[in-house]
């Protein structure tokens, strides 16, 4: 019933904002003459909130120390899932106005606003994740860019290799899980030493380089990555779970290459095969029975040898009596 409510809420929310502009941007193809307009639009924000904008204004009314913190990378926001989207779409009232007023500064339309289908699948699973104790215990502190900086993020079935991927997917845990100060400002727990927690986890280094914190720190997915974080307690520890025919892996950060998979020669998995060695996913059909047949062969020799030799043994008694 709840879900249900939920649903209709979701579609009432649509229809409502159908016509909104960062709705058309982010649900469909946008035009070349709209795009160039949101190019042209964007453009004027990063004559200020850029790096090399900043160096180059010559505006003595700009407090040039708080515009150094409001800064955007042209070249990672161009590559992001928002490079089509219109800055004013999300900042909102008063920003196209200068000097930007106080107050209008905090009108940013939240994430829900343009992704309310998968908001409401994620807020279900949020709200079982260990970050969900740290939004209860500090109300506003935790949200969508607390993760995703909506300037740079780029979704992983968006990057070239998996790699890619996992260093930006890690990196978001990273400037939390790494900064004491950083963690301080979302949690009154100390912060977790990473090593120390991953102590039982072999090669730790290459781990963490070719696997996402999440492949470990979610339930396994039925359709797409769940954002319920799992606590260290909670977390996979099971090796078979990604060492195996049937790894986790296929469903998680290989995922979005399942569906070009091939099989070549009998390897399994050869998606994983192609990007990385993960002992236990890579196995081939053909040498499992080739070895299978060698060890059947050598258990059989062995046996008809000690066989032979009893047999041999009980005619030697016979012949001498």
């Amino acid at each position: 019933m709840q879900t249900s409510v939920r649903l209709l809420a979701a579609v009432g929310l649509m229809v409502l904002i159908g016509g909104g502009t960062a709705v058309a941007q982010t649900a469909t193809k946008v035009e070349p003459a709209e795009l160039e307009r949101i190019r042209r639009s964007n453009a004027q924000c990063l004559d200020c909130h850029s790096e090399a904008g900043l160096q180059a204004l010559t505006r003595p009314d700009v407090d040039k120390a708080d515009l150094a913190d409001r800064l955007v990378d042209p070249e990672l926001f161009l590559k992001s899932n928002h490079a089509n989207v219109e800055c004013v779409a999300c900042h909102v009232t008063g920003f196209k106005e200068f000097p930007h007023a106080e107050a209008t500064k905090q009108q940013i339309n939240n994430c829900d606003e343009c992704h309310t289908r998968t908001f409401l699948r994620i807020e279900d699973q949020f709200a079982k994740s260990v970050h969900a104790k740290t939004a209860e215990a500090r109300p506003g502190s935790f949200t969508c860019v607390t993760c995703h900086d909506p300037h740079v993020f780029l979704k992983a079935s968006h990057f070239s290799t998996t790699r890619q991927a996992v260093r930006q997917d890690n990196a978001m845990c990273l400037q939390c899980h790494a900064s004491g100060e950083r963690f301080a400002q979302l949690s009154k727990d100390p912060l977790p030493d990473l090593q120390k927690i991953h102590a039982w986890l072999p090669n730790t280094p290459l781990h963490w380089a070719a696997v996402r914190c999440v492949e470990c720190h979610t339930p396994v997915p039925q359709s797409i990555l769940s954002h319920e974080i799992l606590a260290a307690e909670r977390a996979e520890k099971n090796c078979v779970a990604c060492h195996s025919a049937n790894s986790t892996l296929r469903v998680r950060l290989y995922r979005h290459l399942v569906e070009e998979e091939r099989e070549t020669v009998g390897f399994i998995n050869s998606v994983i095969l192609n990007e990385a060695y993960v002992i236990g996913a890579t196995r081939n059909r053909y040498l499992d029975l080739a070895f299978g047949l060698v060890a059947a062969v050598v258990v059989g020799g062995i046996a008809l040898h000690g066989l032979a030799r009893i047999v041999a043994g009980i005619r030697r008694r016979r012949r001498n009596g």
